[in-house]
């Protein structure tokens, strides 16, 4: 089940710094967004009450969500139901794949060059896991690796290496602690919260940032449920995450009508270098 509030804690909104704003107003708020989004789960198991409860309920439908590009971006909230019972949850959500190119620096003639490189074709823009518990004690590294679950895990895309005598497994190390240390690729360990719920249902719940340069397209969401070190249930859903004001616009002429879009920025160019020149003469002639 997924939700976004239009404002963040972490954003500023129009003429507004959210970090100002008084923290019961926005808990408050959130807490009766999510109180909510219980109720609809809770609501649906109920009906689901006469047949076999799902040993893992979400929100099948796919979200959308906007953001604006001038706030720092939005935080996204995940909840589902499970059975009651002791169990761990894991969550993986990943972002659209792009091309990645890194440079090998090597010294020649006493200077430091990228004179080889390695071409990433389809590496995830975006990957974060969430669980309930840290990972070595949810299950082994032997499941989560047949699961591809974690960033050691994490698959790469096919690789071309140009020019370099390194292999692909150094080169992937290094492309992941680069994807970390700008917050692309992350391990949130025990951000997952469960608690009882009515009857023989138990609750989750976790959220995650999304900063306004992410990019856009469909993020996937996979929900994992485990016991006793195995896994019990799996589950999946989509997030549709898009801009919103003027620069959707900008980026859906870019991609659609490239030519269009080529036009109008030289147009564009064309009439602020003009605009500039004339400033310039009326300064001198000043």
């Amino acid at each position: 089940m997924i939700n976004t509030s239009p404002e963040c804690r972490y954003c500023n909104g129009i003429g507004t710094n959210t970090r100002t704003r008084s923290k019961h107003n926005y808990f408050s708020w959130r807490s009766l967004i999510v109180i909510k989004k219980f109720i609809i789960i809770l609501s649906s198991i109920t009906i689901l009450s006469g047949q076999s409860l799902p040993e893992i309920f979400v929100d099948g439908e796919e979200r959308d969500i906007k953001i604006r590009p001038n706030i720092a971006g939005t935080e996204v909230v995940l909840l589902g139901a499970t059975p009651a019972g002791q169990r761990e949850i894991i969550i993986e959500v990943v972002g659209p794949r792009r091309n990645i190119t890194l440079q090998e620096k090597r010294r020649f003639l006493g200077l430091w060059l990228g004179l080889g490189k390695i071409n990433y074709h389809n590496v995830p823009s975006y990957y974060n896991i969430l669980s309930s518990k840290p990972l070595n004690e949810i299950s082994d590294r032997e499941t989560f690796n047949k699961l591809g679950l974690g960033l050691e895990n994490l698959p790469l895309g096919k690789a071309e290496i140009i020019n370099s005598d390194l292999k692909q497994r150094v080169f992937n190390k290094r492309l992941r602690t680069e994807m970390q240390n700008k917050g692309q690729f992350l391990e949130n360990e025990s951000s997952v919260t469960v608690r009882s719920g009515p009857g023989k249902v138990g609750l989750f719940s976790t959220e995650f940032f999304l900063p306004s340069n992410s990019l856009q397209g469909k993020y996937s969401v996979r929900y994992f449920t485990f016991r006793d070190g195995n896994l019990i249930s799996y589950t999946e859903n989509t997030i549709d995450l898009k801009q919103a004001g003027f620069s959707r616009v900008v980026w859906l002429t870019a991609n659609n009508f490239p030519l269009i879009y080529g036009l109008l920025a030289v147009i564009l160019s064309g009439l602020v270098g003009w605009l500039v020149s004339i400033i310039f003469r009326r300064l001198k002639i000043s």
